[in-house]
């Protein structure tokens, strides 16, 4: 091979490691092989029979062969009455026996509840850098343990850094607002940061020994590069006394922040972390309806005071302008709609909420002025209330101090839904439908050559809100789709496409009655799911990976003031992956409150992946 073609190909092999990293939702962490990762250090509060493991049956981290080069245990904390609290703080400095360049670093969450209480959202901050929101469970007995395993590999930048002078650099922070006002229960949390060297395990799988299985779905490759700078999009201002997160109440005041982008920038990914609380915990149920009484709970819960219909967009702006969006996945907290649905397994989502990576390669070109810019979040129809923050992901040519580009294309139409009602006082439906498709194109002219990156982002919803028998009896259906399709050319010549498909329904129904004594009684069916696509194709090369997560849930709750004082819930999880290597399922099936079935397997059979069935066209 000539040495022309040698540094081409190495040029086309850069392009088609950003090219896989295009993906706007973050895959959910899960069990890796018990081998792999030490166990957590015992929680500080002495737990009698802490034997009851909540679990998130997803696919574990890819990890090497060998154990961890080095592991840093970096907090051992109770939180317990904290409301109003700071997060808690700890000084992190990077390993000095096992130094960057990691091959994989993950992050081992670990929690432990020593009576019942309620769920609470938590989150984790690395020098203002999100790298975690998680809910924890709703224990209802002693013992309760749960563990989160997160490939954070993607956060070298701000791993390796060294220590520096600010305020919020080298310092790892972890809120939980937890009370003890109602119960009793104290969580009890570990964090260790464990870190790999080595090449990554990828030998093939064989189908009686399923729990060998290494690989976390790469999808969309997420970050296979790392960027070389990563700036919070956060509440740094407040210098994180109420958290990093920003708590947004309205769409028309998105919290923005000032950033001055280096000027040998030639990729960026805006990463951002949401979730939803308040009035909007349950957007996905809200009715559409602009006059007659307001939709006081008649037992169910699921209505917000303004009726303004089931749609949220998450938005990133950059200087006022619409940068990229996403349609949020309804994550359902642990204490919703039937928290015995989520004792022992957890909605999806919940204990490590999906991040939204909206590629803003295009506007690089606008960024490389020398100026500050504003970058700026928001949730389009969100009512009070959204706590939000994104990280910036920056990737530098080492070989030039300053690159060039521009904007060449910018069409954003707006995303138009059809809006119709039809109510009489607690009775009726409404629907919401609407899509739009996004086009940005972009070049940067690096010492990679002068790429172009065109992206044609397509979006489809539906939401389908009604309620019957007197509002006793409500049903929601919601269908969102999202289809991303990117392409990269160098110097006139296309060298590769990612196409992303991804899509997330929903259908719910609650029949609610009065339990007498000031409770109610609901019955609920739910179905859940999400599942994504992605096919690549470079020259004659191409590659594919498709996940399906499905949960199916039903049973019944006697409820008062919002808390559940008896009830029954069977859940069924289905879990589903398959690349042009390995394959993944996993069948959890949980019938009151107790694990029936736990089975997980290799085989491609039964996976039952296909390009053609994991996500419906668009």
């Amino acid at each position: 091979m000539s040495k022309n073609m040698h540094c081409f190909t190495n040029h086309l092999h850069l392009l088609l490691l950003l090219l896989l990293q295009l993906k706007n939702t973050c895959v959910i962490s899960g069990e890796p092989p018990a081998e792999s990762l030490p166990l957590p250090p015992q929680p500080s509060i002495a737990v009698q029979n802490a034997s009851v493991e909540y679990m998130d049956p997803t696919l574990p981290p890819l990890l090497p062969t060998q154990n961890p080069k080095c592991s840093l245990h970096l907090l051992q904390e109770d939180f317990a009455d904290t409301i109003g609290a700071p997060p808690t703080y700890v000084a992190f400095s990077p390993p000095p026996d096992c130094p960057a360049p990691w091959s994989r670093v993950i992050l081992d969450f670990s929690g432990v509840a020593s009576d019942i209480q309620q769920d609470r959202i938590a989150a984790i901050w690395l020098d203002g850098s999100e790298i975690l929101r998680t809910s924890t469970p709703m224990p209802m007995s002693p013992g309760v343990f749960w563990r989160v395993r997160k490939d954070v590999t993607r956060y070298s930048a701000l791993l390796r850094q060294p220590p520096g002078g600010t305020a919020t650099e080298n310092i790892l922070s972890m809120m939980l607002e937890n009370s003890n006002t109602t119960f009793p229960g104290v969580y009890s949390v570990n964090i260790t940061l464990h870190f790999y060297r080595g090449v990554i395990h990828e030998e093939e799988l064989v189908e009686n020994e399923p729990f060998k299985l290494s690989a976390h779905p790469t999808s969309k490759g997420l970050y296979k590069k790392p960027a070389d700078k990563i700036i919070p999009i956060s509440n740094i201002a407040g210098n994180g006394s109420t958290g990093f997160w920003f708590q947004l109440t309205n769409e028309t005041e998105p919290p923005t922040v000032s950033v001055m982008v280096p000027n040998n920038a030639y990729r960026a990914v805006i990463e951002i972390y949401v979730s939803h609380h308040g009035n909007d915990e349950y957007w996905y149920a809200n009715p559409l309806r602009s006059n007659g009484p307001e939709l006081q709970e008649v037992g169910i819960g699921l209505v917000a005071p303004q009726a303004n219909g089931g749609f949220r967009q998450v938005v990133a702006l950059i200087d006022g302008r619409y940068a990229g969006g996403a349609i949020p996945f309804p994550v359902i907290q642990p204490g919703s709609l039937n928290p015995f649905f989520w004792a022992p397994v957890s909605a999806i989502g919940a204990y490590d909420y999906p991040s939204y990576d909206l590629d803003i390669t295009p506007f690089v070109g606008t960024l490389l002025d020398g100026q500050p810019h504003e970058f700026g979040l928001t949730v389009k129809d969100c009512q009070p209330y959204w706590l939000i923050s994104a990280n910036l992901h920056l990737w530098l040519d080492a070989w030039s101090d300053e690159v060039e580009g521009k904007l060449v294309r910018y069409k954003v139409p707006p995303l138009r839904l059809s809006r119709q009602a039809d109510w009489k006082e607690m009775e009726g439906k409404s629907e919401m439908e609407g899509a739009a498709i996004i086009r940005f194109s972009g070049w940067v002219s690096s010492s990679l050559g002068n790429v172009s990156t065109s992206i044609r982002h397509k979006v489809k919803f539906k939401s389908h809100v009604e309620m019957q028998d007197k509002g006793a009896t409500k049903q929601v259906e919601i269908e969102s789709k999202s289809r991303i399709n990117t392409r990269i050319e160098r110097d006139d010549m296309v060298v590769g496409r990612v196409l992303v498909d991804t899509e997330a329904p929903l259908q719910l129904e609650i029949i609610s009655s009065n339990g007498g004594g000031g409770t109610r009684f609901h019955k609920t069916k739910l179905t859940h799911g999400l599942a994504e696509l992605m096919s690549m194709t470079a020259g004659k090369a191409a590659a594919f990976s498709a996940i399906s997560d499905r949960q199916d849930s039903e049973g019944s709750v006697l409820m008062q003031d919002g808390i559940g004082v008896w009830g029954k819930g069977d859940t069924k999880s289905v879990y589903k992956f398959k690349d042009d290597k390995t394959c993944y399922l996993r069948t959890v099936n949980m019938v009151g409150g107790k694990v029936k079935e736990d089975e997980a397997s290799a085989s491609c059979a039964a996976a039952g992946l296909t390009g053609s069935t994991a996500v419906s066209t668009l």
